[in-house]
């Protein structure tokens, strides 16, 4: 199915053999972008973690019908859940954590509204956000969609984990390394700042909530740049870039 295209649907839209799809949008794609036409296979997700490999029968601007010709788990997941605590940054910055964090494994985002943030929380982004989040998932060929939550101020946030690695520069910070080494097992929660790091005020509240303060490295990250770097070290300690058994 690598080379197939994949769409997130409805649960409600998969019935037993049977497939409808009504989803303006879905069609849309389907019609204007993709150019589908009947007889094509797709991959239909539920966002439960299955995956079905289906026929199209029918296709027009109001509905599409098709047949699944067989149902299988979704290889995408990670073997446990991350939650990334991501500051709001400006412009595509904080997209472009979405759509790589989605690709790399993310399984939850929570914008964070930090002293420093030079970006509004806007009602209006986050249906944005949701499509960007979506076509990723489609992409990368995960099996659930991750999950985006309202953005939150640092003080609301903090302490919802009790353990967690505060991606940070200072005298406290450990190495990276050595923080992941003392995360449980699942969850794993990872927190980055906006341009221009975490004030000296935030990275002690940090420290305090029993999150543990850890550094990157001697080169300066860019704020969209060091928690997809942080996932993907993480994911690599954790043996996620290893190919199920088939």
């Amino acid at each position: 199915m690598k080379n197939t295209y994949r769409f997130f649907v409805p649960p409600a839209s998969i019935s037993g053999a049977s497939v409808q799809i009504e989803d303006r949008e879905i069609l849309h794609q389907w019609i204007s972008v993709l150019r589908l036409r009947p007889g094509q296979q797709i991959a239909l997700l539920d966002g439960s973690g299955r995956g079905y490999s289906v026929e199209l029968a029918t296709l027009d601007k109001r509905a599409a019908t098709g047949r699944v010709l067989s149902e299988y788990a979704a290889q995408g997941e990670p073997g446990f859940a991350v939650v990334l605590y991501v500051a709001l940054t400006r412009g595509e910055r904080f997209e472009w954590v979405l759509q790589k964090g989605t690709e790399l494994g993310a399984t939850r985002f929570v914008p964070i509204i930090a002293e420093r943030s030079q970006a509004e929380a806007s009602a209006n982004k986050r249906d944005r956000w949701l499509r960007i989040i979506r076509e990723a998932a489609e992409q990368s060929g995960r099996g659930v969609l991750p999950e985006l939550e309202q953005p939150l101020p640092f003080s609301m946030a903090l302490g919802r984990h009790p353990q967690g690695i505060f991606l940070s520069e200072g005298p406290t910070a450990v190495a990276f390394k050595r923080a992941l080494a003392a995360q449980p097992a699942d969850p794993i929660a990872l927190w980055s700042g906006p341009e221009g790091g975490w004030s000296a005020s935030e990275t002690q509240a940090a420290g305090q909530a029993g999150l543990i303060v850890a550094s990157l490295g001697t080169r300066i990250l860019r704020a969209e740049t060091a928690p997809i770097a942080a996932l993907a070290a993480l994911m690599f300690a954790r043996d996620e870039w290893i190919l199920p058994d088939l």
